[in-house]
């Protein structure tokens, strides 16, 4: 019980005590553990006190900071920089995107308005090609809105700026706006009459459907069950218990159902995610088709490539493309016609009939694993840049927030914790971001919480990384410190986990500390509000 106070500790950091005193002190150090701990625990915060202080280190002069000129003068600069966004995005609409909206009507994309364009028509229906560049927009709209909010309390001006932004979004708003789809929520059932025709897209949200007329373009339907006898001149986006595809489609089909049945002509591609897929004699399909399914039934023709994941696999139509078959159980019978190769993963051998005609044998593939050629120079190669990658990655993490990178990194000190809260969200945070991607109103958050789960996951060996390279170097004061214990970290990491079988377990575990400190740290920043709010 004769520990010394955190003054008397910080009298001893400066200096200040007199001999006696020091000596006194400098001998209870010796034999003290605690007071060892908080004594470096002090020195930490003077040299972090110290580098805050100085004024070159500063983001911002205090001279800068004041903004000039009388109370309650007019803000011309911020009036300048008003006038030249709403400039620069008339000129965006005007010369980049109003002529590309342009193009893509001449060009045959007749959907009614802008929405439905851009969601049905490009991520969900051209082959998915255009996903890419809507993940990577969202992507930088997340790294965005996580700088705002860490750099809110910087901003002195923070409600000019909202409103800056405000203005150039009501910009991209002032064109003239386009007709809408047709849209009928049924009540509780929905029928397309034989003989009737719709002229533009068809969204129907309906515990039963039926569409026996045609639909000019295309049509989108969420029912419990789903029958399309008419003829669908643009694709069908199904959500449904039971979905019957009989009348012809001119475009793709893409269904997420529990059973598909297609009998008709499919003009492009089709992509099943079911528990039963059950295509029959009269199917034909013009593409690709992509399935997904625990049973499934082949009996028409495909024209182009066949990639199926399914627990079972009979095939008695004829395939004009290659197959890419993973599952249990394959079935191949007399009337199969493959005109490309087959390739086959699965947990039994292919049954093969002997009537089937097959252009090349069935190839089945081992399930091997891939191993590390260590023998090879861009084998380490590869790991040099994934370390540089990470550790620029890291120094601008840094940069950006070097306040939170701190509290991550004090977060980290606490090992247990932050392990069985990694733990945690590891399996919890996707779970509950795929069931809000189930939904059209939480589709967009639960994209960025998935982006922003996967920048956590990369992110958590920078955290842990610094903390070993602290626990090496020890504490240190600038931005050189801190790059220096962040690459010798982040090397060390990279070596352990080429270790075998070893290596695996010590990255699990580097990615469970690194998550759950982040948690810990954004809980920190968040619980003063919570408590100013209550």
């Amino acid at each position: 019980m004769n520990h010394f106070d955190e003054m008397t500790g910080l009298l001893y950091l400066e200096g200040q005590l007199e001999a006696d005193g020091e000596r006194e002190v400098a001998s209870h150090l010796s034999s003290c553990a605690d007071c060892q701990r908080i004594l470096q625990a002090l020195q930490k915060e003077n040299i972090w006190l110290k580098a805050a202080l100085r004024g070159e280190e500063e983001w911002l002069p205090a001279s800068l900071a004041e903004v000039p000129g009388k109370a309650g003068a007019t803000p011309w600069g911020w009036i300048a920089a008003l006038g030249t966004a709403a400039a620069g995005m008339y000129t965006l609409w005007s010369g980049l995107i109003d002529p590309w909206i342009t193009q893509a009507s001449e060009a045959g994309f007749n959907q009614g308005n802008i929405l439905t364009m851009l969601f049905f028509s490009g991520a969900f229906w051209e082959g998915w090609n255009t996903m890419q560049s809507m993940i990577e927009f969202l992507a930088i709209a997340t790294v965005g809105i996580v700088v705002v909010w860490l750099l809110r309390r910087r901003w002195r001006r923070f409600a000019v700026a909202g409103m800056v932004a405000a203005v150039g979004v009501s910009l991209l708003t002032l064109s003239a706006s386009a007709g809408a789809a047709e849209v009928n929520h049924g009540v509780p059932n929905y029928t397309l009459p034989a003989g009737q025709e719709v002229k533009t897209d068809l969204v129907v949200a309906a515990e039963h459907t039926r569409v026996d007329g045609d639909v000019d373009g295309d049509l989108i339907v969420f029912s419990r069950s789903i029958t399309v006898n008419g003829h669908v001149h643009g694709d069908i986006l199904a959500f449904g218990q039971e979905v019957h595809v009989n009348g012809p489609v001119d475009g793709n089909v893409r269904a997420f159902a529990q059973a598909l049945s297609l009998n008709s002509t499919v003009g492009k591609n089709v992509m099943a995610w079911a528990r039963e897929v059950d295509m029959d004699e009269p199917a034909r399909v013009g593409g690709t088709v992509t399935l997904g399914a625990a049973d499934t039934q082949l009996d028409g023709r495909v024209n182009g490539d066949l990639l199926a994941l399914a627990e079972t696999l009979d095939m008695n139509g004829s395939v004009g493309g290659n197959s890419l078959i993973h599952g249990q159980r394959l079935r191949i019978g007399p009337k199969a016609e493959i005109g490309g190769q087959i390739r086959y993963r699965g947990g039994r051998a292919p049954v093969v009939a002997s009537g089937a005609m097959l252009a090349s044998p069935v190839e089945v593939l081992a399930r091997i694993r891939p191993t590390p050629d260590y023998a090879s120079a861009r084998f380490y190669w590869l790991q040099v840049l994934s370390w540089g990658a990470a550790l620029v990655f890291g120094i601008l993490l840094f940069a950006i927030a070097p306040a939170f990178f701190a509290d991550v990194e004090n977060a980290s000190r606490r090992f247990g914790p932050s392990l069985g809260l990694g733990l945690l969200v590891l399996i919890a945070t996707p779970i509950a971001a795929i069931i809000a991607c189930f939904t059209i109103v939480g589709l967009g958050v639960g994209i960025a919480t998935l982006l922003m789960y996967g920048v956590a996951l990369y992110a958590a060996q920078v955290f842990i990384g610094e903390r070993v390279g602290e626990r090496l170097l020890g504490a240190g004061v600038g931005v050189g410190a801190v790059i220096a214990r962040l690459a010798l970290g982040l090397a060390i990491l990279r070596v352990v986990r080429l270790i075998p079988f070893a290596g695996r377990l010590i990255g699990l575990i580097v990615v469970l500390w690194g998550l759950g400190a982040l948690v810990l740290a954004i809980h920190k920043r968040l619980r003063p509000q919570f408590a100013a709010q209550a």
